[in-house]
């Protein structure tokens, strides 16, 4: 059977280059890839959505910001009435660049805060990047932009959590996006930062107390990677059903080539859109086919005997291919660990 689902959403990294070089970093950003794609290269990608009835572009990096065409591209998604969002971390984020965002209508950003000011420091390697995000959020929400802040919890900022939701909440920020370290890129260097699984527990330990504070806050609190999936916290309006990578969403790197994430590795290249039309390449017989052609024998050993394995699928792909090397085999699950955790009792 020919597969019918859209690319709903798409993941855009505007460059790979940027200003800092976290030691988490899972793109291992800092240089921009040979050959990025140019505005006219871009506006031409950007006519191709309607048609796939793309309803949300994530423009990301590296540092979208230090893409020169980020405006230009945001305009002509807003013309297309395409809704459009950015991830960014802060640093660039002065009153010039803050009108630019609210004036071509980008609906949300989202910036990354990896602990209070010492610790974000040290994970951001900059002596300043705390303070320049920080000011830079509040500067985005005196403009009226929607915030999001979204912390990759480690073992460096993990009993920091109640401080950075305090300091969230006293920023009035809409929404908190809580995901757990996973060692890609430079990230695989630092593993003074990987959690245990018991550190993994208490993260969603900490969701699950935190949640009611947050809603008395206005805060939207999501987590995201295997984290809290079918547990009594899960934060997802509608309980998780698989990655949904190649199913309703795709990614684009700055050089044009396509993947179902930003997370995936390169070998995991779908087509290039220099030489094919996303249509084509989306629809291609073989596309996406570790999501696509899923079978229950595909699950690895973490996921095989798991009495949701098979509506959950083994958890978010880019994760459990970072941990194991393969696919649907998640072994930092939130559900499989806490189960385990109620058999030993």
């Amino acid at each position: 059977m020919a597969f019918d689902g859209l690319p709903l959403v798409v993941a855009w990294e505007m460059t790979l280059a940027c200003n800092l070089r976290c030691r988490h970093c899972g793109s291992s950003a800092g240089r921009p890839r040979r050959q990025e794609l140019n505005l006219d290269e871009s506006l031409g990608i950007c006519a191709q959505f309607p048609e796939l009835l793309v309803q949300r572009v994530v423009f990301s990096g590296g540092e979208p910001l230090l893409n020169p065409n980020w405006v230009k591209i945001a305009e002509r998604l807003g013309s297309l009435g395409i809704q459009t969002e950015m991830i960014t971390n802060g640093i660039n984020l002065n009153p010039t660049v803050v009108a630019q965002i609210r004036d071509t209508g980008i609906r949300s950003i989202g910036v990354s805060l990896d602990g209070m000011e010492g610790t974000h420091n040290d994970i951001r390697g900059r002596s300043d990047a705390f303070r320049l995000s920080l000011s830079g959020m509040k500067r985005a929400k005196s403009a009226g932009i929607a915030l999001t802040a979204l912390t990759t919890v480690n073992k460096a900022n993990i009993k920091q959590l109640p401080e950075i939701f305090a300091l969230l909440a006293s920023l009035e920020v809409r929404a908190w996006q809580v995901q757990p370290f996973v060692p890609f890129g430079r990230g695989q260097s630092a593993s003074d930062l990987n959690l245990t699984e018991q550190e993994y527990l208490q993260i969603g330990d900490f969701v699950q107390n935190c949640l009611p504070l947050a809603k008395l806050a206005g805060i939207q609190i999501a987590t995201a990677d295997s984290l809290g999936y079918y547990a009594e916290f899960e934060t997802c309006p509608q309980p998780w059903r698989g990655c949904s990578a190649g199913l309703a969403g795709c990614a684009i790197t700055s050089d044009g080539k396509v993947k179902g994430c930003l997370s995936m590795p390169d070998l995991y290249i779908e087509g290039d859109l220099r030489e094919k039309d996303l249509w084509d390449i989306w629809f291609g017989p073989d596309a996406f086919s570790y999501n696509r052609h899923f079978s229950s024998e595909q699950l690895g050993s973490y996921c095989q005997n798991c009495d949701r394995a098979q509506d959950c699928q083994g958890g978010c792909s880019s994760k459990s291919y970072g941990l194991t090397g393969k696919f649907h085999n998640d072994p930092m699950c939130y559900y499989r660990l806490g189960q385990a955790v109620k058999v030993a009792s």
